[in-house]
């Protein structure tokens, strides 16, 4: 912008820079008197890391020019065209920007084009920020590389992009962006041309390389949240966390890592990830297959669940002799057969076993058994516990209710000589659940020798309603199995006890957020999901380093579409225990989103091998490699999965997915039978859905109407079923019927997209359903908008390719429906689709799409 000159002050003595305007810049009187304004605003910052402006001068003729002091030096752009910077020396670099950003802001000045040929880095290593005041004077021009509302396309916040009013979080998305640069050695908007950098600014995560380390991933996606309200507020808060970062640096440049009882390297983009596990359904509603319901439950264990059986365990070599400890807690005997205590005890097992996880143990490894494993294997006694879970000590013991009046008994058991090492009989007669089992934490960490800070003991968040605390174990209990719909309404009922006894209980609002998510899972009304937020809300405004808050808050992110969001919210909860297997899956889910196929492959890998025997992470890896069209490895981690749990109905559902998906009409007799097992086991909106839109597929319309109106009456908004119903009603050439679906089917739609603006596919359905109202206007936009954001989804080609043919462009929708097929759309789900029947007798179609 403008032109500089070096040159020297007469009367001073000292070289200085000139910088002058272009006159089409400064013609207009008010852009003169802005340039003029800010410029002066400007010369008061006095800062090591601001360049210092000296005045503001006019020439004979009329031509104003900033003085401005002379640097010896490089741009930061100059440097990074070399080579990317190494870790240490970028994370000096933002750090300096950061400390001058935050004094300009101090002083409510704004730059507004932060990039890196406006930061130059002195022989001393000194980083300078120049140009302040500056940006807003381009307020005619545009081109591929600066835009009018002031900014370089690159580095423009979405704000910017769209002439909104903006202020200090647009120079923090530009410091996030510059951060990203210097790291990897390219901009993570980077795109070929400006309006494509433009889209991928407003819709696509930021493209952040491997060499990233964790942590500052987590920094750079905050700075960079399309949402303005959800970045850091000011840079002295993304400055405290670019200053802790730095802290963990090791000389290597490498970041250090936490020396927790398990920390251990995992593929590329995922480190210190050995976590435990909460419950995570996520739920998609558009597969590889047109209007497919999905149900992805790639979590089965409730909120404390803990992680990590190795496959290869050292036996013990004494009492404590081995380095590494594997510890199981057994289920606690329900002394009395006390039907009210059976769900406290599943609790309590549960909690107590995250409680240990939680144990700050120093330099000896601690690896607690999740609780799911153990019951997985039905273990009850210590001999088992190390024969099947390679376990070396036990927690064993058993609960008694007399009135009001807890007992709880506690054994530590050496599973290689049945030894007792310690035992512990506690009681409290107020029957406070939280009090007993702080002890009883406390005594089992004396027990193994593991010195404890006094708040590592006490993780409820301060003294909670005993009433309160009940309910929540209670609710632990029940989500051990979240799949069964009473079993979820019994844990909400619990919750909602356990917060109105106890309005301060945060981790109560946290798990309730969490249930009220899965809630929405079952049966996609949104009002769970704002019940969700809602609590995870107040949770955080109770107790803000609750993990679980920060998992729930980016699995709805996830489903909404907002991946970044979702990715910042995964980051925060790993900041906050980076043993949280359930951010790990989250950040698998955003790597694929991302685009990043292979890191999330590797990621739902990884999650198996933390918990080999959890049906979740394989139910998960099958959904993965469904959505990429490797059907035979999907079956086969689904298979599993069905294995380990031949009860779960919902993995039935997945299967048939699988099946239906495959296009292989040979395997829809199998997926009728899977899915009539899903509806025996537990009937559900998802499994009639499915099983009438396989038998749209196999043209039994007669057939799937009544299987739909099932689904219907189940719920009836989702814009899927509504859209299966349609086809059904055409292919028994009910018109009236037909229209009054896709009306319906319409509506839910357009709230769908305001919803999920970012969604490829919701963009593509609306545009077939314009396209058959004969609404070419409305058509297109979608279809462009569509193709933009996900021009290799085989749902959206095929769309793309209905909307072509019902607005009349044969050779179009010829083009596209071939790369659906290419892409790896089933010639099944053409073949049902009343629409296209004229287009599949086209000479020029080709069955293969080749």
């Amino acid at each position: 912008m403008g032109v500089v000159y070096r040159a020297l002050d007469l009367k001073l003595q000292r070289t200085v820079a000139l910088k002058f305007l272009p006159d089409e810049l400064v013609a207009a009187k008010a852009d003169k008197d802005r340039f003029l304004r800010e410029a002066r605003t400007a010369s008061s910052l006095d800062h090591p890391n601001i360049g210092v402006i000296h005045g503001i001068e006019e020439t004979s003729d009329g031509r104003s020019f900033i003085v401005m002091a002379y640097y010896e030096g490089e741009t930061l752009a100059q440097k990074i065209s070399r080579r990317r910077l190494a870790l240490p020396e970028a994370v000096d670099i933002a750090l300096q920007m950061a400390i001058g950003l935050a004094e300009a802001h101090a002083r409510t000045v704004v730059h507004r084009d932060i990039k890196p040929s406006n930061v130059i880095i002195t022989p001393q290593n000194v980083a300078k920020i120049v140009d302040f005041g500056l940006a807003r004077a381009t307020t005619t021009t545009l081109s591929t590389q600066t835009m009018g509302t002031s900014g370089t396309i690159g580095y423009m916040s979405p704000e910017q992009t769209l002439g909104k009013v903006v202020d200090q979080r647009t120079d923090i998305w530009a410091l996030g962006v510059v951060i990203a640069e210097m790291v990897t050695g390219r901009n993570p908007f980077h795109r070929d041309s400006a309006p494509a950098a433009i889209v991928a600014i407003l819709n696509e995560p930021p493209k952040l390389g491997d060499e990233i380390p964790l942590e500052l991933q987590r920094i750079i996606y905050r700075a960079l949240s399309k949402d303005a309200a959800t970045r850091y507020r000011q840079c002295r808060e993304m400055l405290a966390d670019l200053e802790s970062f730095r802290s963990h640096l090791e000389p290597s440049g490498e970041a250090a890592r936490p020396q927790t009882a398990r920390s251990t390297r995992t593929s590329a983009g995922f480190r210190e990830t050995v976590q435990r596990a909460s419950s995570q359904m996520l739920l998609s509603s558009a597969t590889r297959q047109k209007r497919l319901w999905w149900l992805v439950a790639v979590g089965i264990t409730a909120l404390l669940l803990l992680v990590l059986i190795p496959s290869v365990r050292k036996r013990v070599a004494g009492l404590f002799g081995p380095s590494e400890e594997h510890i199981a807690v057994l289920p606690f005997e329900n002394v009395g057969n006390n039907p009210a205590n059976e769900a406290v005890s599943e609790g309590l097992m549960d909690s107590l076993s995250n409680r240990l996880t939680n144990l700050d143990v120093g330099q000896q490894s601690l690896w607690v058994v999740p609780a799911s494993e153990v019951r997985r294997h039905k273990i009850n006694d210590p001999t088992a516990a190390q024969r099947e879970l390679g376990a070396t000590v036990v927690v064993q013991g058993s609960l008694q209710r007399d009135g009001q009046q807890i007992h709880l008994t506690v054994n530590l058991i050496n599973t290689k000589n049945l030894r007792q090492i310690g035992s512990v009989a506690l009681e409290d007669r107020a029957g406070d659940f939280s009090v007993i089992e702080d002890e009883a934490v406390s005594r089992l960490a004396k027990l193994m020798r593991i010195q404890v800070a006094p708040e590592m003991l006490r993780t409820t968040g301060g003294a909670v309603a005993p009433v309160a605390y009940e309910s929540y174990l209670k609710a632990l209990g029940y989500m051990q199995r979240h799949d069964r719909p009473e079993n979820l309404n019994l844990a909400l009922d619990a919750l909602q006890t356990a917060v109105k006894t106890d309005p301060s209980f945060a981790l109560g609002y946290a798990q309730l957020g969490e249930a009220y998510r899965l809630k929405f899972s079952h049966d996609q009304n949104p009002k769970w999901t704002d019940e969700a937020l809602a609590n995870c809300r107040k949770a955080l405004e109770l107790d803000d380093r609750l993990p679980i808050v920060y998992v729930t808050l980016g699995r709805i992110h996830d489903s909404g579409g907002k991946y970044d969001l979702a990715l910042q919210e995964f980051q925060r909860a790993l900041q906050l225990d980076p043993r949280n297997a359930d951010s790990l899956i989250g950040l698998a889910g955003s790597y694929e989103n991302a685009g990043r196929v292979a890191d999330a492959e590797a990621a739902f890998k990884k999650a198996i091998a933390l918990r080999p025997d959890n049906w979740d992470g394989y139910n998960g890896l099958g959904v993965f490699y469904d959505r990429h069209n490797r059907y035979d490895e999907a079956i086969t981690q689904l298979r599993h999965a069905i294995d380990l749990t031949p009860d779960n109905a919902r993995v039935y559902l997945n299967l048939a997915a699988v099946y239906i998906d495959s296009g292989d009409t040979k395997r829809f007799p199998e997926a009728e039978r899977v899915l009539k097992k899903s509806i025996e086991l537990s009937p559900s909106y998802p499994a009639y859905a499915n099983l009438g839109y396989l038998y749209v597929q196999e043209q039994k319309f007669a057939e799937a109407v009544p299987i739909m109106e099932k689904a219907l009456q189940l719920s009836d908004n989702d814009f899927l079923v509504w859209g299966n119903l349609m086809l059904a009603y055409k292919g028994l050439k009910n018109e009236d019927k037909a229209a009054a679906a896709r009306d319906h089917e319409l509506a839910l739609l357009e709230q769908a997209a305001q919803t999920k603006p970012r969604d490829g596919e919701i963009q593509s359905y609306l545009c077939v359903l314009y396209a058959q109202k004969k609404l070419r206007d409305k058509a297109l936009p979608h279809l462009e908008t569509a193709l933009l954001l996900a021009p290799d989804d085989s749902v959206v080609l095929e769309n793309v390719g209905e909307a072509y043919e019902e607005l009349g462009d044969r050779t179009r929708a010829l083009q596209y429906i071939h790369m659906s097929l290419q892409k790896g759309y089933g010639l099944a789900a053409l073949k049902s689709n009343p629409g296209l029947q004229s287009l599949l007798s086209d000479p020029k179609f080709r069955p293969n799409g080749k």
